[in-house]
């Protein structure tokens, strides 16, 4: 197998490599064919695309989910999906990316977009407001510059995350084809 002839490696080989223990967690269409997910959205849901790796599926999901786990709202995983089964991404990871913000760093990365929102907008300071009475004041306080900042922060990680992933994809391929090769030459 040469590494020409990669773009479209079965799951079952994927599933072999030392790649395939994280592949594992991810559901497969066959485990979502009758629940009520799949009778909620149709078999537009278990489309090929969606489920499969390719490089262009998964650099789109990675970038749907580094851009919604960037808004600071609550449940971002549903238009994180939405998006990617709309822009043919590959659905796993638009819902994985979406978690390199969680409960404990999305006060930190709210903080973050505060700053750079203010710097962008040339606003005064909200620094005090964050200081005296809390993060959820500061969320009434200053929501044009925590927007902005957010808006600004998740185009910029979208892009880190969809050259990131193309970047982490072409590394994934060449682990499989040599672990592939070494197995098959024995």
């Amino acid at each position: 197998m040469s590494a020409n002839a990669t773009s479209n490696i079965s799951p079952s080989i994927w599933r072999r490599t030392p790649i395939g223990k994280w592949l594992r967690a991810i559901p497969r269409k066959k485990q979502l064919q009758g629940t009520w997910l799949h009778k909620k959205l149709g078999d537009k849901l278990l489309r090929t695309e969606y489920w499969e790796p390719s490089k262009e599926s998964i650099s789109k999901g990675f970038a749907i989910g580094s851009f919604w786990a960037m808004i600071p709202m609550p449940f971002q995983m549903i238009p994180s999906g939405i998006c990617a089964v709309f822009l043919r991404a590959n659905v796993p990871l638009a819902l994985l990316g979406v978690w390199v913000t969680n409960p404990i760093t999305h006060p930190f990365v709210i903080v973050f977009q505060l700053f750079v929102g203010e710097w962008l907008l040339n606003a005064p300071s909200s620094l005090s407001v964050l200081q005296n009475e809390g993060l959820m004041a500061l969320l009434r306080h200053a929501p044009a510059p925590i927007i902005t900042g957010a808006l600004f922060c998740a185009v910029i990680w979208s892009a880190i995350g969809f050259f990131t992933a193309r970047f982490c994809y072409g590394i994934a391929i060449k682990m499989i084809v040599k672990s592939y090769e070494k197995r098959h030459k024995k």
